[in-house]
């Protein structure tokens, strides 16, 4: 993976990251919708859906208000979330939060000397925080790669690499689909395409076929 990739997958994926665990305010709103069709991944695919979404939205001028509205309906703030954001919930064999899988995300973090925000008090495993030590990983790739040290990157990389293949691609793809199918604003369908988009464009660019696997599941 070229410096350029890297660059372009952290940032979308740092960006979308903190859309799935905090609302946009309206300075936000206003400075998405002056960049979005910048956007730093290819278009085409989820991503195109994802980008006319938001055209949609920002057209529309849906408020913050009624973004942090429907977040907080989706992921269950102030209710019962309509789409859980967290791993363990999904492939837990109890479907609660703080199970096994909750515990193999925190060490996978430390792998890059990071920890959730709010260490035991909420999950690790919430999808926005996986999205983020996404982008941690590439931007450590990235520095790596400027400082003239291609087998740290490649390690970075190899880090990035096992927490797609054994944790986001088992649960994130389905979860993200549920949740575009029930968010009420534009914008949020759009922040579900984008993901699924960025997770698509990360398994192409790590050299992994999830098509091929889908087929022989």
């Amino acid at each position: 993976m070229d410096d350029r990739n890297l660059d372009a997958l952290a940032a979308a994926f740092l960006t979308l990251g903190r859309l799935h665990l905090d609302a946009p305010n309206e300075e936000t709103i206003t400075q998405l919708a002056q960049m979005y069709r910048d956007w730093p991944l290819p278009l085409d695919g989820e991503t195109a859906t994802g980008i006319e979404l938001w055209e949609a939205s920002f057209d529309k001028g849906e408020p913050a208000q009624a973004l942090r509205d429907d977040l907080n309906d989706l992921y269950g703030r102030t209710a019962r979330a309509k789409v859980p954001p967290f791993e363990s919930v999904h492939r837990g064999r109890d479907g609660l939060v703080f199970d096994e899988e909750t515990l193999q995300v925190r060490q996978e973090y430390k792998q890059l000397g990071l920890q959730a925000p709010n260490l035991h008090k909420e999950p690790d495993d919430h999808i926005g925080l996986e999205f983020d030590f996404v982008s941690q990983g590439l931007v450590r790739a990235l520095t790596a790669l400027e400082h003239d040290a291609p087998s740290d990157s490649e390690r970075y990389l190899s880090i990035v690499w096992r927490f797609y293949t054994d944790h986001l691609r088992q649960w994130a793809p389905d979860m993200l689909r549920k949740a575009r199918d029930a968010a009420r604003t534009d914008f949020y369908r759009g922040v579900m395409s984008l993901s699924l988009g960025a997770l698509a464009q990360l398994a192409e660019d790590l050299g992994i076929n999830d098509a091929e696997r889908a087929a022989s599941e």
